[in-house]
């Protein structure tokens, strides 16, 4: 009982605190949006109801972002593995839980930071890190990362952390040089520490009541302290390999501004790595580049080059984080997954374009497309990306509409295999200030047959606005 209620007066204080600090910025003429959500979450196989507390703060060049959850099981009772202040470490890591993102300024700014939730980054043109994301599983993963600018006319440096809870799959750096007004260079150099800490990341489908019930029991038959409790933890905490697999890359790219809407760009990318069979991994290139921007929308075509066998574009991609490690364990065996740098040992040299449109027709939708064919001899691999955002006032009560799609260097980008991401956001008001929002996303895994399995994640919210 004594728990419950310091749990209780933890989330008061917490409540407080934020509603202090908003009240305070109202009075400084702050613009803040706050929302909430009520539905449904399973922890350590446990179902629980969920309430969520989102306020939207933005004062000047200053934008809070945050997400606060209570979790409420079917006996009444608090999960309060979130709310834990029992010394500095993980009073810190509540904290930083209850943050989506802490921004200053914007990405042309000379100094700019969004902490939290990053949705989309690209460095250089793409070669490397293209719309790169660390919030695609939010909120079933929430990841506290950094995106950092600062610089003036001449050189320009932007830093990239995914992740500051764990290991992260990508520490970038940018430094751009501006040799004049019209031309820049820039050198890229990005880093995954560990590709199989993934592995830690996805939840585990154990029952924390069902195994310590199973375990309580198994100690009355051999009438031994198994410390169940305790057990359970350490076995939850055990990581399913050992060592450590890195890998990295490095680009080298220029631009020149034709005019104020068009420019010519090139890019040279290397992974530095191995494959599973000890080759190093390779490079390739983007020549030429062609960049076309008009009023509603931008075009782009490349030339592209794999100069040497195992390498892709795009490595760090909008899935990289899910993608990094897959999973591929079955009944038989619960130690089986793969990384995405060994799957590289199956890219040879090619040459081919890319091209890349996006476009905002009257306001009514936006949506951008990109496709690449690489091929040599009978070989071909082919990427293809989309979304969709739909103006949600052009259909009576629904408050949003989203679509996504890739699949990335396969012989058929419209086959779903490993590679193949896709999702939707979908919002119906239910009242004035309530909404259903749906929530998908859905990866694939090669099964021991031969076929794909599906892994889903999904997420019903009912929203509303105070």
């Amino acid at each position: 009982m004594k728990n419950k209620m310091y749990t209780y007066f933890k989330i008061y204080i917490s409540f407080f605190v934020i509603g202090l600090f908003i009240q305070s910025n109202t009075l400084l003429f702050a613009n803040y949006i706050a929302t909430g959500s009520f539905g449904a979450a399973t922890i350590d196989g446990k179902i629980y109801n969920q309430i969520s507390f989102r306020p939207e703060i933005t004062y000047n060049k200053l934008g809070l972002g945050l997400d606060v959850n209570i979790y409420i099981d079917a006996n009444g009772e608090i999960y309060s593995k979130n709310w834990m202040f029992s010394n500095f470490d993980t009073s810190l890591e509540t904290i930083m839980d209850k943050i989506y993102y802490l921004r200053w300024g914007n990405r042309n700014d000379n100094f700019y930071f969004r902490a939290g939730s990053l949705p989309s980054i690209t460095l250089g043109y793409g070669a490397l890190v293209d719309r790169y994301s660390n919030s695609l599983e939010y909120p079933q993963v929430k990841k506290i990362g950094l995106n950092l600018i600062a610089g003036n006319d001449k050189v320009k440096f932007e830093y990239i952390h995914s992740d500051f809870k764990s290991t992260p799959g990508l520490i970038a750096l940018e430094t751009q040089f501006n040799l004049s007004s019209r031309s820049n260079v820039f050198i890229n150099i990005a880093h995954d520490i560990n590709q199989l800490s993934r592995l830690d990341e996805i939840p585990s489908n154990r029952s924390e009541s069902d195994w310590i019930d199973w375990c309580q029991e198994l100690e009355q038959v051999l009438e031994l302290s198994l410390e169940c409790s305790s057990t359970y933890d350490l076995i939850e905490n055990q990581s399913p390999y050992e060592g450590k697999d890195p890998v990295s890359g490095i680009s080298i790219g220029a631009d020149y501004v034709l005019s104020d809407k068009i420019s010519i760009y090139s890019e040279w990318a290397q992974l530095i790595g191995k494959t599973d069979n000890d080759q190093n991994l390779g490079n390739g290139i983007i020549f030429p580049g062609l960049s076309y921007r008009f009023k509603n929308g931008k075009f782009k075509l490349e030339g592209r080059h794999i100069l040497s066998n195992n390498f892709m574009f795009n490595y760090w991609d909008r899935s990289y984080d899910i993608q990094r490690t897959i999973d591929s364990s079955n009944d038989f065996n619960n130690d089986e997954f793969y990384t995405k740098e060994s799957t590289l040992q199956e890219y040879k040299t090619m040459n081919g374009v890319y091209s890349y449109f996006s476009y905002d027709i009257l306001r009514i939708m936006n949506f951008l497309v990109g496709y690449q064919y690489l091929i040599k001899d009978v070989n071909t691999y082919k990427s293809f990306s989309s979304s969709i955002n739909i103006n949600p006032n052009l259909i009576p009560k629904v408050k949003k509409i989203e679509f996504f799609y890739q699949n990335n260097n396969v012989s058929n980008p419209f086959k779903l295999g490993s590679s193949s991401i896709h999702g939707y956001d979908i919002g119906v008001e239910a009242s004035d200030r309530m909404t259903i929002t749906y929530q998908s996303r859905t990866t694939y895994r090669l099964r021991e047959n031969g076929e794909f399995e599906p892994i889903r994640i999904m997420q019903l919210d009912t929203q509303f606005d105070f």
